[in-house]
């Protein structure tokens, strides 16, 4: 994929539509720029640095210009939407900025035109306070040693590379590994929520969707993978029990449907988000709410659990007709409601693993699917073990 971006880059600049050829400064301004790369924990040793100080030597314009040309691409590429390509990102949905050939031609020849190569280049990466803070905590380590500390940093810096540049005014966002919901609005947090999130076995996949609307009373439509585990052995052996704790089912064998109905016993709780994604994975209520006194609480199918979830709902229905008093009012008669957000809410779903404080310090988060290790040798890092790579599985809406 990256052979092919940049040769569709090469090609695109190569017509006469290209502003103008590269300048010694401009392409000076370049070579420095890639000798800095490090400090978004990529390494120079990606961006053809070697051809570009060579085609600066001599005086040949033309090999000037394919050397700057492809260096430009290749980090412009990677700032954009990431180093690590796409089928490489396991367990993660995230694509970047999705710079395609066409735009990175016209990036690089406003840029020519501009003569400003490094804020071109430095306005394609990620401009959040916690981007920010991660490099600057990348730049304090010491140049020998700690290789294992800069190698999760680096994997966190190339993971929000892969996120929107704007991630909204307000918004829901899961950190996997620390097991956390965060309510940001206008970028201060406004609630911070523990979760519940999936199983080594079914893990929780990365992703990014909109919220709509509180369903309050959920049914549970009980996935395939969930009815051959456990609910149909429930069903086929112990039906009225299964009646008791809100099943409800047609068919048999492998054709069995099953649909646990609205109550307080309900798998999905009393509560869910309504976030439509192709992955079937949600945030709910649960009936389980011991699970929230544990430290470590990767308990389900691939679902995210919150604790206190209407307090969660009341401040995302905030200045809505659906104050704390009418939700519970619904939730009490069981009627099944979907109360509509005043507008879309995203939800990102992230896996970071370090996060850096404002005065310094880095806060380190259990790599819970073994997920840095990969990532930073994709990166060209070391100082990580390699772990058992655990299967892309999840099961959805559980």
């Amino acid at each position: 994929m990256r052979a092919f971006f940049l040769a569709l880059l090469i090609a695109v600049v190569a017509t006469p539509l290209q502003a103008a050829p590269w300048a010694r400064p401009a392409a000076s301004a370049l070579l420095d720029y890639g000798q800095r790369i490090e400090t978004h924990g990529l390494d120079p040793a990606d961006y053809e640095l070697g051809r570009l100080r060579m085609a600066l030597a001599g005086q040949d314009q033309a090999a000037l210009d394919a050397a700057a040309t492809r260096s430009f691409a290749l980090l412009a590429r990677d700032l954009a939407n990431g180093h690590t390509p796409v089928a490489q990102r396991r367990l993660s949905y995230f694509r970047g900025m999705g710079l395609t050939p066409e735009a990175a031609a016209t990036l690089m020849d406003r840029a020519l035109i501009a003569g400003d190569i490094t804020g071109a280049l430095d306005r394609l990466a990620p401009t959040s306070a916690d981007y920010r803070m991660l490099r600057a905590a990348l730049v304090s380590q010491p140049a020998s040693g700690a290789e294992a500390e800069k190698a999760r940093i680096r994997a966190n810096l190339e993971r929000w590379r892969w996120l929107p540049r704007d991630l909204g005014g307000r918004y829901l966002m899961v950190n996997i590994p620390e097991y956390v919901v965060r309510l940001v609005d206008n970028g201060q947090v406004i609630a911070t929520h523990r979760v519940v999130v999936g199983k080594r076995k079914t893990p929780t996949p990365q992703f990014q969707t909109s919220a709509s609307g509180i369903i309050l009373n959920p049914t549970w439509t009980v996935p395939q993978s969930i009815i051959a585990e456990s609910v149909g052995a429930l069903v086929r052996n112990r039906p009225g029990v299964a009646r008791a704790r809100g099943y409800s089912w047609s068919g048999s064998g492998g054709n069995l449907q099953v649909v646990q109905q609205p109550g307080p016993t309900n798998a999905l709780g009393q509560m869910k988000i309504d976030m439509p994604n192709p992955l079937s994975i949600f945030l709910h209520d649960t009936p389980s709410k011991t699970l929230f006194g544990q430290p470590e609480r990767a308990f389900s199918h691939g679902c995210v659990r919150t604790d206190k979830p209407f307090d969660l709902a009341a401040k995302l229905l905030a200045g809505t007709e659906w104050t704390p008093e009418r939700i519970a009012q619904v939730i009490e008669g069981r009627e099944t409601v979907t109360a509509k957000l005043p507008r879309p809410v995203p939800v990102y779903v992230v896996y970071m693993t370090v996060q850096a404080e404002p005065g310094g310090a880095l806060r380190s988060f259990e790599d819970l699917y073994g997920l840095d290790a990969g990532l930073s040798q994709s990166l060209g890092a070391t100082g990580l073990a390699a772990t058992r790579p655990l299967a892309d599985t999840y099961c959805a809406a559980g």
